[in-house]
């Protein structure tokens, strides 16, 4: 490989590396299309004949956690044997100008948030609590578009209005037994269907698990998966079982979304510091929590 392949001009504020930009840039020149802007993990494209502002996103952390892995030799194929199938399903299914003729289609993603520096970017409000986004997208059987500012402007919506709709449509579309058990020793819930809204589903927490006084240590490592526990004294013990499991899937899944630990009360969410190394652990929970255990005791108490 050339200087110039692991060196494109310029920096940009992502993760990926500028040789991997430089290999998806070349590859997607070759493919008829060019790069419109960079985001964290992926990259707004511009089809052939599509006029400045037309764009679509592509995720790239999956593949990049790939290419990280394999010899650069290998990353010309690889990346073009990606963009080719992608790029073949984004020219499949026309984007509506209308969202309401899609309503059914509509679906929340939770991930990291994205860049508005460019023309075309996905509507998104933010989590409180947890530095994550919520955005929007049009479901379809083999690929996802993001709702963006100017569909909505297009379609006389609000993006609050369509959330709403979207959230609707996802809790329909959620297995009733998502949520499984994993072991009788602990009371964690993991969810997985791989349908691409599993990370999603963390927001139809307390809809999808009986009431939990004291509220839901949630984790979202990865875009298909999901891991509740609801809070409880005995729990307190073994906090640091859920800081492994989110670490240990951030890690080895694909499409990551974070690696903490937030606790959801009442509806609202709230980042839960552990720290976790050979010989210490150190827990930061939010003033609230505090709040919310001797809720806790006073209702144990009363049972007893």
């Amino acid at each position: 490989m050339s200087d110039e392949f692991d060196n494109p001009h310029g920096e940009i504020s992502t993760e990926l590396s500028s040789g991997f930009r430089a290999a998806v840039t070349h590859t997607l020149i070759d493919l008829g299309y060019s790069v419109a802007t960079w985001e964290v993990d992926g990259v707004n494209v511009r089809a052939p004949n599509k006029e400045k502002g037309d764009e679509q996103y592509i995720g790239l952390s999956n593949l990049y956690r790939r290419a990280k892995g394999a010899d650069k030799a290998e990353w010309p194929a690889m990346i073009r044997e990606f963009l080719e199938h992608l790029t073949g399903v984004l020219s499949g299914p026309k984007i509506p100008d209308d969202l309401s003729t899609v309503a059914s289609q509509l679906r929340p993603r939770l991930g990291r948030p994205f860049s508005r520096e460019g023309k075309t970017y996905p509507w998104g409000i933010p989590l409180p609590g947890t530095g994550l986004e919520i955005n929007i997208v049009i479901d379809y059987p083999h690929t996802m578009a993001y709702v963006t500012e100017a569909m909505l402007k297009k379609t006389g919506s609000t993006g609050e209005d369509l959330l709403d709709l979207a959230l609707a449509n996802l809790k329909e579309n959620t297995p009733p037994d998502f949520l499984d058990k994993v072991s009788e020793e602990l009371d964690i819930f993991v969810g997985h269907t791989a349908d691409g809204y599993d990370a999603a589903r963390a927001l139809l927490v307390d809809e999808l698990l009986p009431d939990s006084p004291a509220g839901f240590w949630v984790v979202i490592p990865s875009r298909d998966e999901l891991a509740v526990w609801p809070v409880s004294m005995a729990a307190l013990s073994k906090i640091h079982v859920i800081k492994m499991f989110a670490q240990d899937n951030f890690r080895e899944h694909a499409y990551p979304v974070t690696d903490d630990v937030f606790w959801v009360w009442r509806g609202t969410w709230y980042p839960f510091g552990i720290q976790v190394d050979d010989k210490n652990l150190t827990v930061s929970p939010p003033d609230e929590f505090i709040v919310a255990l001797k809720e806790l005791e006073g209702d144990d108490g009363d049972r007893g």
